[in-house]
């Protein structure tokens, strides 16, 4: 992936299992501007990942730009967008020729670059204000940002849950390929104590962070008596905003505050305690400078271990539900 973007001189966006394939300290590594972008790139290449609602089906694409897909499954190409080039290829393979073909060849783009890059330092400015705010309840950037500071190249970053996932994506320094799992495009949720359970059997020397929202820990919480009884140490960090948070949006936004009891969940509810009750370690935050304290008892305790922090249910400076930049 650097070789043939640095050949291209082209900006890199990556999403799901992609995270990690460029470092996020390289020039041509952007998270923050995808979606102006495809609306103005001359040229489109998108490799590995289907064209579904992550990228707007396509719908933000320059309707100008010439688009080139290249997937293993040649059903997924031209799938929900006209694709000028289909390319049916292993992604890994199809970039290694691409760039062998594009051996001493060097674009110029600095111009388009610099464009980028300056909103997706405004960008980064405004959430800065938010990763450092002392606010109660915790805003859910505080948070990533603490937890940011626990992830090194020996850890490995589970996401279950929506809002604090899509959040996390954005903030926790992910720079090795395999490094992120999340509940993919199919939103399924549940699935993170599972990828952990898989990852530590493979890997078991790496640590696990699972951050995960309140909702996702519901469904398969309980597989924390698991990790006790086979010493898997995961530590989970639980964004608790007491709601479905994805779907609470959309109901306030449709019907009202009065007629989205259906998508809360239990105020304040102790998942610390129930990891704490199966042999696990729990810990208990409220205020944004309890976080960093909390993680690094629950990773020091060698246990599996929950840290479950009350957040902002409407939290300023974000919109509830996934952005797709």
């Amino acid at each position: 992936m650097p070789n043939f973007a640095e050949l291209a001189r082209a900006p890199v966006y990556l999403n799901a299992m992609g995270r990690g394939s460029l470092h996020q300290d390289h020039e041509l590594f952007y998270n923050r501007s995808r979606r102006g972008a495809l609306g103005k790139a001359d040229a489109i290449v998108v490799i590995g990942t289907p064209m579904d609602f992550r990228l707007s089906y396509g719908k933000r694409f320059n309707p100008e730009a010439k688009t080139i897909q290249v997937d293993t499954d040649p059903i997924e190409l031209g799938r929900n967008h006209d694709i000028d080039i289909p390319i049916e290829a292993d992604a890994r393979a199809f970039l290694e020729s691409i760039t062998a073909e594009l051996s001493g060849f060097k674009a110029d783009h600095d111009g388009w670059l610099a464009d980028l890059r300056e909103q997706e330092d405004k960008t980064r400015a405004q959430m800065e204000e938010w990763m450092a705010s002392d606010r109660e309840p915790i805003h859910p950037l505080r948070l990533c940002a603490e937890m940011a500071n626990f992830v090194d190249e020996n850890t490995i970053v589970v996401g279950d849950g929506g809002d604090i996932v899509s959040h996390a994506s954005k903030i926790l320094p992910v720079n090795q390929p395999g490094q992120w799992y999340d509940p993919g495009p199919f939103g399924t949720l549940g699935v993170g104590t599972g990828f952990c359970m898989a990852i530590h059997s493979v890997y078991p020397n790496k640590r696990i962070l699972m951050v995960n929202g309140d909702g996702a820990f519901g469904l398969n919480g309980f597989d924390f008596d698991t990790f006790v009884r086979f010493n898997i140490p995961v530590v989970s960090v639980v964004g608790n905003d007491r709601q479905w948070g994805q779907i609470t949006v959309g109901q306030r936004a449709m019907y009202g505050k009065e007629r989205v009891v259906a998508s809360m969940l239990g105020d304040n509810c102790r998942y610390d305690k129930i990891v704490e009750g199966m042999g696990g370690h729990g810990e208990f935050v409220t205020k944004p400078d309890e976080i960093r304290p909390a993680i690094e008892r629950a990773f020091a305790s060698g246990k599996p271990a929950c840290v479950n922090v009350i957040m902002d249910q409407e939290p300023p400076g974000i919109m509830g539900g996934y952005e797709f930049m």
